[in-house]
């Protein structure tokens, strides 16, 4: 059995290892998924660090790691996706992303 976990713990290790190798950051650089998961709103939200162009920025994303983005934003730039395992591996790793979220849903309360 424990043989078997060694084995999955590598390759876990090993494509969050490659998925990283792939982009233009170093692996150090990697920005952590913050939040918790939500079955509601299974994507991320993805910000941008300044000064970067959204529309341009999310069009190569998305030609580099196979995913759609459902939302640009412009005024803080970034978008929303649901990622793969593998494209969030190297979104992550991109030297233009300075923060990823998980995705959810907020209700305003009526007094």
């Amino acid at each position: 059995m424990s043989r078997v976990l060694s084995v999955f713990a590598l390759g876990t290790i090993t494509m969050v290892y490659a998925g990283c190798q792939r982009t233009t950051a170093p692996l150090d650089a990697c920005v952590q998924v913050s939040g918790n998961f939500d079955p509601r709103a299974p994507g991320f939200i993805v910000d941008y660090k300044s000064a970067v162009d959204p529309l341009a920025t999310t069009t190569r994303l998305e030609m580099k790691y196979g995913f759609s983005a459902t939302h640009v934003y412009t005024a803080l730039p970034g978008f929303a996706a649901r990622l793969s395992n593998a494209a969030l591996s190297g979104v992550r790793c991109e030297s233009v992303v300075a923060a990823i979220s998980h995705d959810g849903i907020a209700t305003i309360a009526t007094p």
